[in-house]
């Protein structure tokens, strides 16, 4: 029989091992190998809004639903005598979406047949992992598409320069070539002719607006390769997204995708926002990600009405401005690639796979900043940008 003193040493021990697993940052639950729960702490609590006394008893599953596929392994676990781990669980979606790491251990103590359960939220931390990584690959792919884009503005200036001789040779303007004409016995106005019959200036056309296209590209691979040198202003960024919204309904390119009169945009900008310092090229990134969300936009359903979210909050030293729109979202590998140098869902001729990289390296390498983008199939695309506020390290 244990004495007073003895009791009052195993509550006081109790105690402080519970004041332990409360003041850790991770959920720890005790189970059963069928199980049920029997000892848990705080951090399960503001989980799963469940009580340590109302959970005691309950299997599991039933508390923490979005955890059941891994909680099946507890019995395994328990029988092999070997821990398990699970990384990166999604639970939640769109703005919810939260990451989460599972562990179980099988105890081999006087409490034989059960098994403590550990799980951290690494939202975070996989959110760093990304942005490292996407850092590193923009970093590596910038100094290649440097190298295309010089290699290739050296040809591509001669084929617009030449197809600009074509047109000046025929042109009726100009004496030397009424004078060839006649040397070699032909009408300038019949060749010319011709080649409208043929179509032949048409094609030249044709060869100097791509070739307009290919500049365009190659300027925004040289965009993304360097920062550009261009003033800071002082923004305000309800301003700034109010001025793209007009500039966005009266771009005719965007209209060809989907008229903005026909989207439903809400404004959500909070009201105490400080003032940005930022560049103009802020625009751009703002309009790249419109214009992928009125191209997604124009692919859902009659039963959905198309919207667009803007937001702007201030989080700490930073300020938040967020694009999200009710399109058809993306899938997990989509995400993670969307801001790659030519990477594109969109079919070939429709887009050069640049915008979103471009916007990367202006929010990145121009305004230190971050760029991230929540989507799930179904669920819309939310792009996330956080700025330093003052625009301080500019």
């Amino acid at each position: 029989m244990l004495h007073s003193h003895e009791s009052g040493q195993i509550r006081h021990h109790e105690k402080a091992l519970l004041d332990i697993l409360d003041t850790l940052p991770s959920i720890i639950v005790r189970v059963d190998r069928d199980g049920r729960v029997d000892l848990v702490n705080r951090r399960f609590e503001q989980l799963s809004g469940v009580s340590a006394a109302d959970a005691r008893g309950k299997l599991l599953a039933t508390l923490i639903p979005q955890f059941a596929g891994q909680l099946q392994q507890v019995a395994e676990v328990i029988d092999c005598h070997a821990p398990l781990t699970n990384e990166r669980i999604q639970s939640g979606s769109g703005a919810d979406l939260r990451y989460y790491s599972l562990q179980i251990y099988p105890l081999n103590s006087g409490a034989f047949g059960m098994a403590v359960i550990r799980i951290d939220d690494v939202t975070e931390h996989v959110r760093i992992e990304e942005i490292m990584a996407q850092t590193e690959k923009m970093i590596m792919v910038g100094g290649l598409a440097a190298g295309m884009a010089h290699e290739i503005n050296n040809p591509l200036g001669a084929i617009m320069q030449h197809a600009q001789n074509i047109e000046r040779r025929v042109s009726p303007t100009i004496a030397a070539n009424l004078k060839a004409a006649d040397e070699v016995g032909v009408s300038l106005e019949l060749v010319r002719d011709y080649l409208e019959k043929r179509g032949i200036f048409e094609f030249i056309s044709h060869i100097r607006s791509a070739g307009v296209r290919a500049s365009t590209i190659i300027n925004n691979m040289l965009h993304f390769s360097r920062r550009s040198e261009v003033r800071l202003e002082t923004v305000d960024l309800a301003v700034m997204l109010d001025r793209v919204l007009e500039l966005a309904a009266s771009d005719y390119d965007m209209k060809k995708v989907y008229d903005f009169r026909n989207i439903k945009l809400v404004r959500e900008y909070a009201a105490d926002m400080p003032l940005i310092a930022m560049t103009m090229e802020m625009e751009q990134v703002v309009i790249n990600i419109l214009k992928n969300a009125a191209q997604a936009l124009s692919q859902i359903g009659t039963g959905s009405f198309p919207r667009i979210i803007l937001r702007t909050r201030p989080d700490g030293d930073k300020a938040v401005i967020e694009i999200e729109d009710n399109g058809p979202g993306m899938d997990e590998s989509t995400r993670l690639r969307v801001f790659e140098p030519f990477f594109s869902t969109k079919d070939v001729g429709v887009g050069t796979g640049l915008g979103l990289s471009v916007a990367y390296a202006i929010v990145t390498n121009g305004h230190h900043g971050t760029i991230d983008v929540l989507s799930q199939p179904g669920q819309g695309c939310n792009f996330i940008i956080k700025l330093p506020i003052q625009g301080r390290n500019l």
